[in-house]
């Protein structure tokens, strides 16, 4: 293929499940674009083609409406031969899923910086009503080395409804969130869920839910809990685990209210163990999500079959859904690796259990041995300095005091009946007595291992990660006007609780001045404005040509120009006579030129 439209293609970018993306060249304004192809013959039914395409084309021009540095724009869409073209924005720069298949990990402020753009996105998104559906590294472009963008808003969620109702279940299932795997109704948290699994990935190089077969992954998803991923990076604080089991709960309403919320608190995480570091990416790879002739664990009858992602080969359908086999012991080792020491643990508990029961029963009984050996009063003397030589808990170490300052109150043949009542004393008043034993109670400390780590709150007058993006990417960020907290956005900046003064600064576009405070205002999204200026060519009598730069404009006198600031030589002639003029551009201030003939 050449040429799709009035576009001439260059070159092609990659192949999918639905079609090709070929990057392709608008020779009206000379802009590159990338064109993505969805193959509608596939369905042979044409009512249900008809329908598709319909729906198509809607969600396409709503996801038209989404303008976001971090997301594509998708700037038209059209329909021939069963083929269904989607032009969209051409990002210069590979897919996050090549980058975390290189034997580098990401930068830790690399890490943030990705995240916190493809949250900003997603919440942008879900404000519009917009769910993307397939949130994963392949369709997360890395524009410049800096920039995310996320592809693919509105075609996700129209194939997703669409094959789902044609018994196709769409989406990568490594990244599925478990409403999509069962079949339910999702909103933007669905998206959420699949981010945090991709934080996961990132932190750890391992993802939260693998498994060889389909099924044994769909159970996962829905029913197990990820390792925790301190036990796979020991650079990470036990605080990451809270907030992506959080971000990772079954039910949504568990998961945090916005995507941004989620990696806020991630971030905060991280920052507790400052010298964590993400690992590189094992050889673990995504289950291709056609499931060959295996069966798929499904509770909903809304979906039998599951087709290949873009980077995949064409959809497998597979046999109806069958209800899923009882769990084996097998099973069950395999698919929770911490069973085992759960197990071990329980045991340890209980020996631990056996021990001290024995030990208070053995001291029960050594307590009595004094009451019985009292009955004689010749040697008192003698059963006292017995138990005070030896090691002993403190209640067989009071009883035989007791006994020895007994004797002289009482005559020696009453005191078997007097010692045997006052036994149970040295039980319930000497504790009362020995207060520095009491300050040491061994169950504090298993308290605090048992229990996970509280989740964090960012106190007033700290400090606090601000990220800035700009549109477009590599303005100056200064604050306070302090060259330390100098960066090049996208960047973040640590800074003190307070009001602070931003200025952004780009060659060629405006100054863009703003104050903010923290921790109120999370991050900053400027949008900047080409800096620029209006010329006024008029001319009696009107109707010149007008030359600028020694180029021809298509207006003609009187016109008005918006230039970018700047000096600039202007001609303009008619009927053969012409005028020449220099013009001085500068930011929104306008020229006026008349010139008579």
């Amino acid at each position: 293929m050449e040429q799709i439209g009035r576009y001439r293609i260059l070159d092609e970018l990659g192949r999918g499940a639905t079609g090709v993306v070929y990057r392709a060249q608008d020779p009206a304004i000379n802009r590159v674009i990338a064109i993505k192809t969805i193959r509608l013959s596939d369905f042979t039914d044409e009512a249900e083609r008809d329908r598709l395409r319909e729906r198509l084309f809607r969600e396409a021009q709503s996801a038209g409406i989404l303008s976001h540095p971090n997301i594509v724009t998708i700037y038209d869409i059209s329909e021939e031969n069963g083929l269904a073209y989607i032009f969209m924005e051409f990002v210069d720069g590979p897919p996050l899923e090549k980058i975390l298949n290189s034997s580098e990990p990401l930068l830790p402020e690399g890490v943030l910086s990705i995240l916190r753009q493809i949250a900003l996105a997603l919440d942008y998104a879900h404000k519009k009503g917009i769910v993307h559906r397939d949130i994963k590294p392949a369709n997360i472009l890395i524009h410049e080395s800096t920039l995310a963008k996320i592809t693919d808003f509105g075609v996700a969620k129209i194939l997703s409804q669409q094959m789902t109702q044609s018994g196709v279940m769409m989406g990568t299932p490594n990244y599925m969130s478990p409403e999509q795997v069962q079949g339910h109704a999702v909103d933007g948290r669905a998206d959420q869920f699949s981010l945090a699994v991709i934080a996961y990935e990132i932190l750890t190089g391992e993802k939260p839910f693998v498994a060889d077969h389909l099924p044994s992954l769909l159970y996962r998803i829905v029913r197990e809990e990820p390792v925790p991923p301190q036990r796979l990076n020991p650079t990470l604080s036990p605080q990451v685990e809270v907030v992506l089991r959080k971000a990772l709960s079954k039910s949504a309403g568990e998961r945090y209210p916005t995507a941004v919320e989620f990696v806020d608190s991630l971030a905060e995480a991280l920052n507790a163990n400052p010298g964590w570091h993400p690992l590189p990416r094992s050889g673990a790879q995504s289950l291709p999500t056609s499931g060959g002739a295996a069966p798929i664990f499904h509770p909903s009858p809304a979906a039998s079959t599951i087709s290949m992602s873009d980077s995949a080969p064409e959809p497998v359908r597979t046999p109806p859904m069958l209800p899923p086999r009882p769990l084996r012991q097998d099973d069950v080792e395999s698919r929770n690796p911490l069973l085992k020491s759960l197990l071990w643990m329980l045991v340890g508990i209980g020996l631990v259990g056996l021990v001290l029961f024995g030990a208070q029963k053995f001291l029960f009984n050594r307590n009595s041995e004094p009451v019985a050996t009292t009955e004689s009063p010749s040697p008192p003397g003698k059963t006292s300095d017995q138990p005070v030589s030896k090691p002993s808990p403190v209640g067989e170490s009071r009883a035989p005091n007791q006994t020895a300052q007994e004797p002289p109150k009482s005559p020696p043949t009453t005191q078997p009946e007097t010692t045997q009542p006052e036994t149970p004393k040295p039980e319930t008043t000497k504790p009362a007595e020995s207060a520095p034993s009491e300050p040491t109670p061994p169950t504090t400390p298993r308290r605090e291992v048992s229990t996970l780590p509280p989740p964090i709150v960012v106190k007033p007058g700290a400090d606090k990660t601000v990220q800035f993006l700009t549109d477009p990417s590599g303005a100056k960020v200064t604050v306070d006007d302090n060259p330390a907290l100098t960066c090049k956005a996208p960047c973040m900046l640590q800074l003190p609780a307070g009001r602070h003064a931003l200025n952004v600064q780009l060659p060629g576009f405006r100054s863009y001045p703003r104050v903010f405070n923290v921790p109120q205002d999370g991050d900053i999204f400027l949008q900047l404005s080409k800096a620029s200026g209006t010329l006024s060519v008029t001319s009696n009598p009107p109707g010149a040509t007008i030359e600028i730069n020694n180029e021809m404009q298509s207006k003609r006198t009187p016109a008005l120009f918006t230039l970018p600031p700047g000096t600039y030589h202007v001609r303009v002639a008619r009927n053969g006579a012409f005028l020449d003029f220099d013009a001085e551009i500068r930011d929104q201030a306008v020229v006026v030129k008349n010139v008579s003939f």
